[in-house]
């Protein structure tokens, strides 16, 4: 073994062994010399119609932030939010990034990954974490309360993409009684149905379109 070293300025050790014997440099770090931005666990996983990202570092030095980006295609990436850095720090530290718009990537899976940015502006790419999307509903309609009373009733509408939804309602003879529309966003959305709840007793059928998509259910105005 050699004499002590001090290694806050060159952040290694080198101690010679005899010959024959393996020997090694050893990286250390001390509180006041943290070792650069150090991740030591990054996930991706699906919440509902959510991606909830988590990822630790366990030590950070001039870490200014960290950008998450998301791809379709696991090739081109795009920043979808961001979380502030801790500066230089020697402890470990926890974070977290909820997605809202994975329904609306039409991808499966979807590619995530996150640009740590330096308090200079150098950039590092953490390895890419994938968010798969099977076991969500199709496209569909429910209302509540059904029975409807006279104060109208709420359709809640499930889609995997935006854009408008048409709403017909028939009677039991064919006859179109209700017409409503609305534009959605990926993910679950309520309407209010007042006019649902002026209708004559009797059961109807509600027909729900959007891009290509149906759905329906029966409504009963007692």
């Amino acid at each position: 073994m050699g004499p002590p070293q001090n290694a806050a300025s060159t952040r290694t050790v080198t101690a010679a062994v005899p010959t024959g014997q393996s020997w090694s440099f050893f990286t250390v770090s001390t509180a006041a010399a943290p070792l650069p931005v150090t991740l030591v666990a990054f996930t991706a996983e699906r919440q509902g119609d959510e991606a909830l990202l988590r990822w630790t570092t366990a030590s950070e030095l001039n870490n200014n932030r960290f950008e998450v980006e998301v791809s379709a295609d696991g090739q081109g990436f795009r920043k979808i939010g961001q979380v502030a850095g801790q500066g230089t720090n020697a402890t470990a530290h926890r974070y977290q990034l909820a997605d809202p718009r994975l329904l609306s990537y039409a991808a499966n899976p979807g590619y995530y990954r996150l640009r740590q940015v330096d308090r200079d502006g150098t950039a590092t790419f953490s390895p890419v974490r994938t968010v798969r999307i099977e076991g969500l509903l199709p496209f569909a309609v429910a209302a509540f309360p059904n029975p409807v009373p006279t104060t109208g009733t709420q359709l809640r509408v499930r889609t995997a993409q935006a854009g408008p939804l048409q709403l017909l309602g028939y009677d039991a003879t064919g006859r179109l009684v209700l017409h409503e529309s609305a534009t959605l966003q990926p993910g679950t959305t309520d309407l209010d149905l007042l006019r649902a709840g002026q209708l004559p007793t009797g059961v109807y059928y509600l027909k729900a379109t959007q891009g290509g998509q149906t759905a329906g259910l029966k409504l009963l105005r007692p």
